[in-house]
């Protein structure tokens, strides 16, 4: 079937990715809408949980269908080095999970979900980013890539128009009860997402490091309510507003040039015409140096908690430098150690602080205390 639809004029092929994309969530809404109306169920996680599954079973076999299964199988630049080019979003994923504890023990408040109730929303994060990772990149993304001209300007065609496919999937959001405003804005971030998850994809060859860390997104998002019982899903979308953009454009922005610089387009033609990319001595002191000042920045922020995303990436890039270089690498043995000791200073101010903040919050311990 991909070769009779690869051989479509172009907006054909970019048709039959909507049409794709618009049966998932269709199948999406329709699962979910017939389990709340057979069953008595109503913890939006559960029913998402239930909605997702019956999905896969759709973009797996789509997957088969249109002949993209080996990109499930294939493995690219490896998980490290993987992981490595996905290092702000793997930074960003730790940043949003520690500030959400520390927002959660500020608010003084110390409801938790159920064991059962935090493994159904874990499961739920996991598979929402596998199916949207197996539907937009693992088979649009892949298509759009396939059917247009493998130069730079054919792959980022490819990369704008499956994230904007991907970015307007969120709209029907408001079917949920999500208020336009924070669906639109949700359509925007997802957009830029899009683009970062589709640059991580081609340049790592691995769809499983994008759909770690698309669950890993989810998850520290949705953390409020998925593990404390702060609402729920609709909810957490439906607090978003313009704030949020001002915020996350240029942030998400930034690393998508990166990612998608002259020189790693190249990278990306040559890779999907079948060339591997040996990474030279030169690129990996590059690393070793990005990971050192990674791991300083881990140990400086480290002291308010907020260094383990720098020091977790450092360290992934430090482990990817000695394998690049592993003769005469100072620097990255510097990166190594600073970023160890950036995490290890992170992990010992989030416990104390977690600690800490339920006590400073309750005014009355405060008192207790001053009076003695």
């Amino acid at each position: 079937m991909k070769n009779k639809i690869l051989g479509l004029p172009k907006a054909a092929v970019i048709v039959i990715g909507i049409v794709i994309t618009a049966l998932f969530l269709v199948l999406m809404n329709l699962v979910g809408g017939v389990v709340a109306h057979l069953t008595s169920i109503t913890d939006s996680y559960t029913l998402q949980l239930i909605a997702e599954i019956g999905v896969a079973i759709y973009a797996i076999g789509m997957l088969f269908l249109m002949g993209y299964q080996q990109s499930l199988k294939k493995t690219g630049v490896g998980f490290l080095r993987g992981f490595y080019i996905g290092g702000f979003m793997v930074g960003y994923c730790v940043y949003v999970a520690v500030a959400q504890l520390f927002l959660q023990s500020v608010s003084g408040s110390d409801g938790v979900r159920s064991a059962g109730g935090i493994i159904i929303y874990i499961l739920t994060m996991f598979f929402v980013g596998m199916n949207e990772e197996v539907i937009m990149r693992g088979i649009v993304l892949n298509l759009f890539a396939d059917r247009f001209s493998n130069t730079r300007r054919g792959v980022l065609a490819a990369i704008i128009l499956s994230s904007v496919i991907f970015g307007a999937a969120h709209i029907p959001n408001v079917l949920s009860g999500v208020p336009l405003s924070s669906a639109l804005i949700q359509a925007l971030q997802a957009t830029l997402l899009g683009v970062l998850f589709a640059a991580i994809y081609l340049r790592s060859g691995n769809l499983w490091i994008c759909i770690i860390i698309h669950a890993f997104v989810d998850f520290g998002g949705l953390m409020a309510s998925g593990i404390f019982g702060n609402g729920d899903m609709t909810d957490m979308i439906g607090s978003l507003s313009v704030l949020n953009l001002v915020v996350t454009v240029p942030l998400f922005l930034v690393p998508c040039i990166v990612l998608l610089r002259r020189s790693k387009l190249d990278e990306i033609v040559e890779m999907r015409e079948g060339e591997i990319i040996i990474p030279s001595e030169r690129e990996g002191e590059n690393i070793a140096t990005v990971s050192l000042v990674l791991g300083i920045l881990g140990i400086v922020t480290g002291f308010v908690g907020y260094g383990a995303g720098f020091g977790l990436v450092g360290l992934l890039g430090a482990i990817c430098s000695k394998k690049i270089k592993p003769q005469q690498n100072g620097t990255a043995t510097v990166a190594l150690i600073t970023s160890i000791i950036g995490l290890v200073i992170a992990a010992l101010m989030i416990t104390a602080i977690m600690f800490l903040m339920p006590v400073l919050s309750d005014t009355s311990t405060l008192e207790s205390i001053m009076n003695q």
